[in-house]
């Protein structure tokens, strides 16, 4: 054999062992990361929550596409905050390597999530912050912003007219509500026709909406926009603005995408919609665990975009698939 086909023969054996050396590394990596397990504690099991419901479609397909091992619990009632620290104690006593946690109060789960960090496992908090948390990341929407785009879509730019607005939301003040008021009046405060008649609590249920819908209307008898915070204040608004036939009249802007406030959507009751992405947000929440398992560093907060839905762009293909994402 000559020289030169001994050198490249050798090259050729060089580049096969260090290929060889490669895939055995990421092999190892690979099956260590299937061995790790990431506990998952949400803020509500409940199937008629779409919200949570879809957060947890999202990650059980990035753990599907990642080979990674998840378990998933949370409380039936997305209030329930001694019922989540239970199956948060329960859940680190199965020493799981990642911990990805949905609050139901932050405020209430800071002695919880302490005792996560305790254990040494790499902690991702989704929707919403808990003081002290500090985890590796934060997976949320940007309320804030969503407040500002929602107080944004209820003012035509060409309007010239002074504009009362109203914002309906209940009394629990959960941090997504105050940081989407807080858009809210922000942007209602650079728009100069807007006359904001300022914030409204009720009970919490949907009856309660409409009973202080009702009253709102008949203390603001030119109030001509509404937003609600949450479904159940959007709910029971539209049912007082339909039944005193204001649809249209009283422009109705909200948050989320229940199936019931897409029904007001196509009749024309609700103007628009303030939608999360919560597939995107589970789905981010597992990869980001696989990832701080592998050891990368991780942005500290992942924000997601909120997007406005409204009757016009309903039916688009990219806003079908962000209300009812499909999972195979």
């Amino acid at each position: 054999m000559s020289s030169g086909k001994r050198s490249l023969t050798a090259l050729l054996l060089l580049a096969l062992t260090a290929l060889l050396v490669v895939y055995g590394v990421d092999t190892l990596r690979l099956a260590g990361e299937r061995d790790k397990k990431i506990a998952v504690v949400l803020k509500t099991t409940d199937f008629r929550s779409e919200y949570w419901r879809t957060v947890r479609e999202g990650m059980e397909l990035a753990a599907k596409e990642l080979d990674v091992d998840i378990e998933i619990t949370g409380p039936l009632s997305d209030t329930d905050s001694d019922g989540q620290i239970r199956m948060i104690g329960e859940a680190l006593a199965k020493k799981p390597d990642a911990f990805v946690l949905g609050a139901t109060d932050p405020l209430r789960l800071e002695d919880a999530v302490r005792d996560v960090k305790r254990s040494g496992a790499k902690l991702i908090l989704i929707d919403a912050d808990v003081p002290g948390g500090q985890p590796l990341s934060l997976v949320a929407t940007d309320h804030a912003e969503a407040g500002r785009i929602a107080g944004k879509s209820m003012i035509s730019p060409l309007e010239k007219t002074t504009f009362q607005v109203a914002v309906l939301g209940d009394r629990t003040r959960t941090p997504a509500q105050h940081e989407r008021l807080r858009g809210l009046e922000e942007a209602f405060a650079e728009t100069p026709v807007v006359d904001y008649v300022g914030m409204h609590e009720f009970g919490g249920q949907e009856d309660d909406a409409y009973v202080r819908t009702g009253m709102l209307l008949d203390q603001f008898p030119d109030l001509r926009g509404i937003v609600g915070l949450n479904e159940q204040a959007t709910v029971g608004a539209a049912k007082a603005i339909k039944e005193r036939g204001l649809s249209g009249r009283v422009k109705l802007v909200s948050f989320d995408s229940s199936i019931y406030e897409i029904k007001l959507l196509e009749e024309g009751t609700l103007q628009a919609t303030v939608v999360q992405k919560p597939f995107n947000m589970g789905y981010l929440a597992i990869e980001s665990a696989a990832r701080a398992l592998r050891g990368v560093k991780l942005d500290p907060r992942l924000s997601i975009e909120a997007h406005v839905i409204t009757k016009d762009n309903l039916y688009t293909q990219g806003n079908q698939e962000l209300l009812f994402p499909l999972v195979d």
